[in-house]
């Protein structure tokens, strides 16, 4: 099944989305989100095409499915849709896919990241995986630099991340903060950003979180953004809320970039 309008071939396409069904080993408390992408896939179906705020019809916006890869795979494909002069849209899995994505984009593109997240992730390893989802603003870091990302939405981190991300100049915000500078941005979003009255079904819940407001936030910078990607759903404990909301953000998403286009902005 593909993603609901999803359906023209590669190269008329200007946004491309792949599902990347990753995960940990050690997921740290629910396992399931390797099952995301095809379920996100289904309940894109639940919406019409037509997007009745800004008055635009993903049927006539070409997009493509590329279907499921693994994560070697996406890296190097993720690669030839920036220089396709496409925009890339991934579907995890766990947020472990993002530092994949991000070293295979580093030397072809200047960008900044930023995540929405309701975690910190910047422990230096996870019960001896250094590649673990906990670690994935650790390793995005290391990469790119404290000058080139910023978390937002945090509220949960281990004492030793706090110290560590204190020392090392680690940027991060509970809230939203909209002061970002990045001419271009790669954005990662954790699904468990919001509250799990709005999404329970993610892999860490955490209460306390981010509501609708975060669409307003998405909208805002959809301009800069150059490469997607919506991570953690967990269909198995998925009451379709969470799914719901993955598929939404990547509809609109599509639409606002469109709009952004389209009015010069």
């Amino acid at each position: 099944m593909k993603f609901a309008d999803a359906e023209q071939g590669y190269e008329e396409s200007h946004f491309i989305i792949f599902g990347i069904p990753y995960e940990d080993e050690e997921m740290s408390f629910r396992n399931g989100t390797k099952e995301a992408p095809d379920f996100i896939r289904y309940v894109s179906w639940d919406y019409e095409s037509y997007n009745i705020t800004n008055g635009i019809d993903l049927q006539e916006i070409p997009i493509h499915d590329a279907g499921n890869l693994g994560i070697e795979e996406a890296t190097r494909f993720i690669r030839r849709v920036i220089k396709d002069g496409k925009i890339p849209i991934a579907i995890g899995g766990a947020h472990s896919i993002t530092p994949f994505l991000i070293s295979s984009l580093k030397n072809t593109i200047d960008f900044g990241v930023v995540i929405l997240d309701a975690h910190l992730d910047f422990r230096d390893e996870y019960m001896g995986d250094k590649k673990s989802h906990a670690c994935t603003a650790r390793r995005i870091y290391e990469l790119v630099g404290k000058e080139k990302i910023i978390s937002l939405g945090v509220r949960s981190a281990s004492k030793e991340e706090i110290e560590d991300a204190k020392k090392l100049g680690f940027i991060y915000y509970s809230s939203l903060n909209s002061d970002i500078n990045f001419d271009k941005i790669y954005l990662s979003i954790d699904i468990d950003v919001f509250d799990p009255c709005y999404a329970p079904g993610v892999s860490n819940p955490e209460p306390m979180g981010l509501g609708y407001e975060v669409l307003d936030f998405i909208k805002n910078l959809a301009g800069k953004v150059i490469a997607l990607d919506v991570v953690e759903v967990c269909p198995p404990y998925d009451d379709e809320r969470a799914s719901l909301l993955a598929a939404k953000l990547i509809r609109d998403f599509i639409t606002w970039k469109v709009s952004y286009k389209k009015f010069g902005k």
